[in-house]
């Protein structure tokens, strides 16, 4: 079984190359990895019939979350306008958002906006007054207001920033409107829309692709639980081959129709993750934060698509 330790990236991010602690400094300086990615728990790179307890893997972060680096297109007036109705429809999605305190934001950033235009507009009429002809005194007095005028809208752009990065941050976490037809709550309240064809009569009690797949050695959930969680699975022997050939077959059909095939790599940075739209709402999330700069993150979830 392998020992705590750090998966190391060489150069490429989806290449992960297991080194135990204390190894990286043995290394030639030419040698040593680019990116070192720490880990709690067995190193990534263990394979599955060697792990025999572990808990989910966990990145462990070494800095705090990045600040916010993209501007989402949110109609922040609407927001304001409809507090009752998004704070509504955000509790139906289950999503932890403050819609009151995003309007509080939305109010105080256009306060201080405007107090920053009104200087800047006192600013440029006082270089105005100083491009014509006048004694050194009142020359002077323009140059202290301008001075002045300096000071206070560096402060308020600096507030300004402050309070429009929040208004970003706590915006991005409201979910998109659900569509009035949609019913709330889980499975039990799903409405069936249209029924296609009818369901097979076998003529015996049949097992489903879960009871298949475990009898045929195809999948393993036990051991898949180990190391990402519930709810995943390996794929072995015949499942594995088959994912391969589904793959295969799938990319075949759309290079032929004139598409790209496109391996891309494991880490995605934040900003990019930001704009698709992926907002972990756990703690326990499948995304994860290596140790290195600029700020990235290694995807390890299906959300993220083009």
């Amino acid at each position: 079984m392998l020992s705590k330790g750090a998966c190391i990236c060489y150069g490429t991010p989806s290449l992960n190359v297991y080194t135990p602690p204390g190894l990286t400094a043995a290394l030639p300086q030419t040698s040593r990895p680019k990116h070192t990615f720490k880990f709690r728990g067995v190193a990534p790179c263990a394979a599955p019939g060697n792990i025999r307890s572990t808990r989910a893997l966990r990145i462990a972060a070494s800095a705090e979350a990045p600040a916010q680096t993209w501007k989402a297109s949110i109609d922040f007036k609407n927001i304001r306008e409809n507090v009752d109705a998004i704070e509504e429809n955000a509790k139906a999605r289950a999503s932890k958002v403050d819609v009151q305190r995003v309007a509080e934001l939305y109010d105080e950033y256009l306060t201080v906006k405007a107090e920053t235009d009104q200087l800047r507009a006192a600013r440029n009429e006082n270089a105005a007054k100083m491009k014509g002809k006048m004694e050194q005194d009142a020359r002077q007095a323009l140059i202290d207001e301008g001075k002045v005028l300096k000071e206070k809208i560096s402060v308020l752009e600096e507030k300004l920033s402050v309070v429009e990065t929040d208004m970003q941050r706590e915006g991005q976490k409201i979910p998109n409107a659900s569509h009035p037809d949609v019913p709330i709550g889980g499975e039990e309240n799903a409405t069936l829309r249209k029924m296609v064809g009818e369901q097979r009569d076998f003529g015996f009690e049949f097992k489903d692709h879960v009871a298949l797949g475990e009898s045929l050695k195809m999948i393993d959930f036990e051991r898949a639980s180990e190391v990402s969680g519930n709810k995943f699975l390996y794929l072995r022997n015949a499942g594995a081959l088959l994912e391969l050939a589904l793959v295969n077959w799938a990319m075949t059909k759309v290079v032929s129709r004139g598409f790209s095939p496109m391996i891309t790599p494991d880490l995605v940075r934040s900003s990019v993750v930001e704009k698709c739209g992926f907002q972990p709402r756990m703690a326990n999330t499948q995304v994860g934060e290596p140790c290195r700069e600029p700020a990235a993150r290694r995807e390890s979830t299906h959300s993220i698509e083009w």
